[in-house]
Formats: C-alpha cells, sequence, structure tokens
C-alpha cells in the first residue's frame, strides 16, 4: 500500500511529468528496445538452480526499497560506492574503430554517461528536476590493474574471429563460450561485453544479482554502446546516447522494468516510488501516456528502467537508489564488488616487469595428457631476451622452461609447454616466471590452474545417441570414428520435410581403454538450434550417464569420449574425501575416510588465486572458514607428501 508520503511525492511528480519536455510521437516510436534481461534470467534459473528466483528477488527489492533499515552493512548511506569496469571489446579482426571493434572514445562515453546518469550530473543528460529524482551516489571507473596484476586500460580487446563473427542472445554461445572464457573476476569487477549480435535488433542483457558467477555481467550491442554526444563517436538514433548500459547496469544492480508483471495492481517492480504501468513506453510520447488510469499518476517514461527512446530517459527514482545500493550492500550479493579495491590510477612502469599466466591447458583425453599454452607478457620498457620458466603439476616434480626471443615492451606471445601427465580427477598446474634483470612487480610472475582432468567411461559397453533434428534435417550429418580415423558409424543427411523435428535413437559399440569422436556437422553453418527449430543431441552411456549435450554451433562440433582406465594417487584412492555442505554458505568440513590425515590444503578462487594455506595437524585443521569468500566456485588441493588432490565447493 502506498504511504501518504508516496501520494505526496507523486502529485509533485504529476505535476513535473506534465511539463516534461518531450518530442512528439515519431517514427522512432515503432522501434522497440529488445532488452533480453529477463528471458536471460529465465534461462539461467533452468541451467543453474541455485540462482536466485524472481520471487527472492521481489523480496529483497520491496525490503530494500520500503524498508528504513535496508542499509546493513559497513558502508555509509551517503559514501559514494564506485565500481571498476572492465570493457571486453569482442570484434572479429577489424581494425581500431571499425564495426565491433570500437574505439577507445566510444568506450569512454559510456562511461561519462553512466558517472551523469547515475549521479545525476548537473547539466547533463542525466540531469533532471524531478523531485523523486536520486543521485545514486554510484560511480564507474575504468579498471587500472586487471586480475593478474598487470596494468590495462580497463579496455580488453579480444579477436574471437576463429569462433565466430556474431554473438546470441541468452543461452547461445555468448553464455556457452564468450563470457566463461573472458570474464574478469566478477566479485572485484563489473565485466562489460560490446559484441555484434546475430540479432542486430538485441541491444544487451544483463544478470541480476545471485547468479552463476561464470556468467555474471553485462552484454550489449556494440551499435547502441557509448554516446553520439561525444564528437568522435557517431551512433545511430534512438538508441544513441548511452541508456542501453545505464538500463542494464541498473539491472546488474537489482532493478526490474518498470512495467514488471504488466498490471496495474501497483507491484510492478516492487518500488513504491514509480508509478503502475501495464506496459513498456517506446519512442517519446509527449504527454506522457498512463497506462494505468485509476492510479491517476502518468507513466513515468523518462524512467531509465523503461523502454523509451535514449533521449527521453533522465531519472532513477530515490527508491530504485535504495534497491541498488541494497543489493551493493549486501554481502550475500554484491558487497564484494562495492568494496573492491582495484585501482583507478595507472600502475607504476618498470624497466623488466614480465607477466607469466596460463592460457590453455590443451588436455588430450585420449592419451592422458596436457600441452599447457601460456601467455607469457611484457610489460616493461624493455625488450625481454630470456626468462626462466618453472612449471609443475600438483606440486610434484618441477620442471624448467628456457625461454629465448626478443619480446619488446606492451606485447606478449604464447609459449606451449613439454607435454605433461594428468591424473584423472582435480589437478592444479603452477607457474612462474623468472628474469635475469630486476623485475619489482613479483605479482605477476606466476599464475595457478585448476581444473578437472575429463572424464572416461571405462565400463561403457555401448555409447548411445538422441538426435533431434531442427526444420532443415537435410543440412544434418554425423560420424562416429575410432582412435585410427575409421568411420564405424555415420548418419544423414537426412530426408527434407520426412525427417525435420524429427527424433532418432542410435547405439554405437564400444571397447574399453580405445578414444572415440564424435562430429556432427551442419551444412548451413546454423547447427540444429535455435534458428530453425529446437534440435540437439545427447550421448550417453549405457548406464545412462551424460557424456555430451548440444545443438548449437556452427558448422562442426567434436566430441572425444575415451573408455581407457585412467590412474590415481594412491593415497586419495584409499581416503575417501569428502567436503560439505556443498554448496555452502559458511563453512566447508573436509572428511578424511581413515585416521591418515592429508598434509595441508591450499584454496584457489575460479581466477586461480590462491587465497589461504593451511597445514594440518589435527582434525580441528578440517575446517574452511568461507564465510568472507564471495558466491562462486573455489578449489581446494589436498597435500600429503608427494601427492596432492584438488576437490570443488560451490559458495551461496
Amino acid at each position: 500500500m502506498r504511504t501518504l508520503t508516496s501520494v505526496f511525492v507523486f502529485l509533485i511528480y504529476l505535476i513535473t511529468a506534465s511539463s516534461f519536455g518531450q518530442n512528439s510521437v515519431s517514427e522512432s516510436q515503432q522501434k522497440t528496445r529488445l532488452c533480453l534481461t529477463d528471458e536471460y534470467n529465465e534461462w539461467l534459473q533452468k541451467q543453474f538452480p541455485a540462482t536466485v528466483s524472481k520471487d527472492k528477488h521481489k523480496e529483497k527489492i520491496q525490503f530494500f526499497a520500503n524498508s528504513s533499515n535496508h542499509l546493513r552493512s559497513t558502508l555509509s548511506p551517503t559514501e559514494v560506492i564506485r565500481i571498476p569496469v572492465i570493457v571486453h571489446v569482442i570484434h572479429a579482426g577489424e581494425a581500431i574503430g571499425t564495426g565491433a571493434n570500437i574505439s577507445d572514445a566510444q568506450v569512454l562515453s559510456q562511461i561519462q554517461v553512466l558517472n551523469e546518469d547515475f549521479r545525476r550530473i548537473s547539466g547533463s543528460r542525466g540531469d533532471n528536476s524531478n523531485p523523486i529524482g536520486a543521485d545514486t551516489e554510484i560511480e564507474f571507473y575504468l579498471a587500472k590493474e586487471d586480475p593478474w596484476c598487470n596494468p590495462t586500460t580497463g579496455i580488453e580487446r579480444i579477436n574471437l574471429s576463429s569462433v565466430t563473427s556474431s554473438w546470441s542472445g541468452p543461452g547461445g554461445n555468448t553464455d556457452t563460450y564468450l563470457k566463461p572464457n573472458t570474464i574478469w573476476d566478477p566479485s572485484r569487477y563489473l565485466n562489460i561485453w560490446t559484441v555484434k549480435f546475430s540479432n542486430v535488433d538485441n541491444l544487451g542483457f544483463s544478470q541480476y544479482p545471485g547468479g552463476n558467477p561464470e556468467t555474471d555481467g553485462v552484454v550489449v550491442n556494440y551499435l547502441n554502446f557509448g554516446s553520439d554526444d561525444d564528437p568522435n563517436v557517431t551512433l545511430e538514433e534512438p538508441y544513441h546516447l548511452g541508456r542501453t548500459a545505464t538500463h542494464e547496469v541498473g539491472h546488474f544492480f537489482g532493478l526490474y522494468h518498470t512495467w514488471e508483471g504488466k498490471n496495474c495492481n501497483g507491484t510492478n517492480d516492487g518500488i513504491d516510488d514509480t508509478p503502475p504501468q501495464s506496459t513498456e513506453t517506446l519512442g517519446c510520447p509527449s504527454p506522457a501516456p498512463d497506462s494505468c488510469p485509476d492510479d491517476e499518476f502518468p507513466d513515468m517514461i523518462e524512467n531509465y528502467l523503461d523502454y523509451t527512446d535514449d533521449a527521453c530517459m533522465n531519472l532513477f527514482t530515490e527508491g530504485q537508489k535504495a534497491v541498488m545500493r541494497g543489493y551493493l550492500e549486501d554481502p550475500n550479493y554484491r558487497l564484494s564488488l562495492a568494496n573492491s579495491t582495484v585501482p583507478d590510477t595507472p600502475l607504476p612502469v618498470y624497466a623488466y616487469d614480465a607477466s607469466i599466466r596460463v592460457l590453455e591447458l590443451n588436455e588430450d583425453v585420449c592419451n592422458n595428457s596436457l600441452i599447457p599454452e601460456l601467455f607469457f607478457g611484457n610489460f616493461g620498457t624493455q625488450n625481454i631476451t630470456s626468462a626462466t620458466i618453472t612449471y609443475s603439476l600438483n606440486g610434484t616434480s618441477s620442471q624448467i622452461y628456457n625461454w629465448s626471443g626478443n619480446l619488446g615492451p606492451n606485447s606478449s606471445t604464447t609459449i606451449s609447454l613439454p607435454s605433461l601427465t594428468s591424473p584423472a580427477g582435480n589437478n592444479v598446474l603452477e607457474v612462474s616466471i623468472a628474469l635475469n634483470n630486476s623485475d619489482p612487480r613479483s605479482c605477476n610472475n606466476s599464475d595457478t590452474s585448476a581444473y578437472v582432468s575429463r572424464e572416461t567411461y571405462p565400463t561403457a559397453g555401448t555409447i548411445n545417441l538422441t538426435l533431434k533434428t531442427d526444420t532443415w534435417a537435410e543440412e544434418t550429418s554425423w560420424e562416429f570414428k575410432d582412435d585410427s580415423g575409421n568411420v564405424l558409424y555415420s548418419g544423414g543427411p537426412y530426408q527434407k520435410n520426412a525427417d525435420d523435428n524429427k527424433t532418432f535413437n542410435y547405439s554405437f559399440d564400444v571397447s574399453p581403454n580405445e578414444c572415440y569422436t564424435f562430429i556432427i556437422e551442419d551444412t548451413d553453418g546454423d547447427g540444429i538450434c535455435c534458428s530453425h527449430g529446437n534440435g540437439f543431441y545427447e550421448l550417453r552411456t549405457n548406464d545412462n550417464t551424460l557424456i555430451y549435450s548440444g545443438g548449437e554451433f556452427e558448422y562442426v562440433e567434436t566430441t572425444t569420449i575415451s573408455t581407457a582406465v585412467l590412474s590415481t594417487k594412491n593415497y586419495f584412492d584409499s581416503s575417501d574425501i569428502k567436503l560439505y555442505p556443498n554448496p555452502t554458505q559458511n563453512e566447508v568440513f573436509l572428511k578424511i575416510g581413515n585416521n591418515d590425515l592429508p598434509d595441508s590444503y591450499e584454496v584457489f578462487d575460479m581466477m586461480g588465486k590462491r587465497l589461504m594455506t593451511t597445514k594440518i595437524t589435527s582434525e580441528l585443521d578440517l575446517q574452511i572458514d568461507a564465510s568472507g569468500f564471495s558466491s562462486g566456485f573455489y578449489f581446494v588441493k589436498l597435500r600429503k607428501g608427494n601427492a596432492s588432490q584438488v576437490f570443488k565447493f560451490i559458495k551461496q
């Protein structure tokens, strides 16, 4: 129920809204702002059941917006929260400033717009005279240090032409490939990806608080990122002034659309000072429409969470401010981001500054091995001509790789290490680099990569394939090969019309200690989902264990399946070690199946950063305090003598 104060404020709003200067309804009103945030978070909920539900968010929104006690952290209600941003510019090899490889000026203009809008800066497009309008006291800056302790501009340009030239909406390759492979620690950075969408009408989408940490962030169409107000930036109306990012970042901090639920019962977005609104507003109509006339308040068309044109938007309300700051000040959601210490000023520059990190493991499941690929960067002012790289798997048998060459300043190269035997189960690869010259920045001289060795299926007698075609079955074919490349089974191309949207089941006989490859092809390059139907395929063992499922690919997708028996470490085979509860909210306990305790453990975050090291002297040491960790995946590396094993847990 609205309070008397809310009604009084809305009376003032009604007066100001009636005089709000708007252009008349024009052709631009026919264009729809395609924000896919709701569809995206519905997909997340299905893929990751631990994702905070919409009903739970509605409760949190109402609590934050309408409770005087919503500020529960150590942050002051008037303290400006400063958010470090990394903009991942995803392109397909274009020159900087061309196509999807947008210019620095375009990125900088967007950061300026975010600050103008969130801070309600006087004299800017984010300014307004509305009595409900709020300075959210949230600011944004481009990060000056990356997760590996290297200097950065906060703009990362990534050429993914070898993967694709365009990116999907929710649930496609944007979420299954792009984000997991490029994301920076979301507990410390706001990740924004600018992309060329497969559907050019898509403007963007965002992840609400409390979702999967591997996909957390904001995705924006590169055509609508930044502001045309900058003389060095040219964008097309009506989404040309940076309000797409403002809208999506509002979602990222927990706001719903002002017309959420599309009804007039007063519960729309859960915030009292945004009037009920039964539908989105397009264009920039004048006067403002009133989709809920019984409420007597016009629709708040200038609100950043409506669907109006960029030129029409200039308002966050005090209630919306309370919600966004509530999520930023809640330790279960975005407090770690609000408390991020990523610097906003450039790091010092040294003559010699080498950086090393693990890029790819290149695991060969058939040969029980991996060939690690490393990033070797020179962030100093002098050329590097030699370096010593030390590496080990699970802390045993350290090996040396001597590199020589001529790596210039602000450049990098990749190094492939010799092949390593990869034990079954969880593992940690550790690498470090040393120069003959002084290297003052030591924090970027080492890296770790925790991974789970790919599953093998030694007891499988058969592999079962379930395949559903799309509406173009004649484009689909597949093969199942042995390790020598012999085609053992095949199918397709299927019959046009007769086999469209049809499900097929096959069974492949397999032998122990063999390696097989399943290859599926689509001649038109759009996979079997989801452009023309909802095709898919699944590979399972005869006991119904899922090996792989897919359908969203371009021309070809390959799956390797091993029936080899892999050796593991004897101590960890016999110890029956478990972590519980998993997922956890506070503490994790190590359960050892016998009385032989391991020697120590280390905890790593999902970026491979070591968070703690503990020596185990008694059962009292078998407890990990995760209460201060951000939500996400973590790895625990146990050591016993020269052996080690890695276990994974989830912090909710």
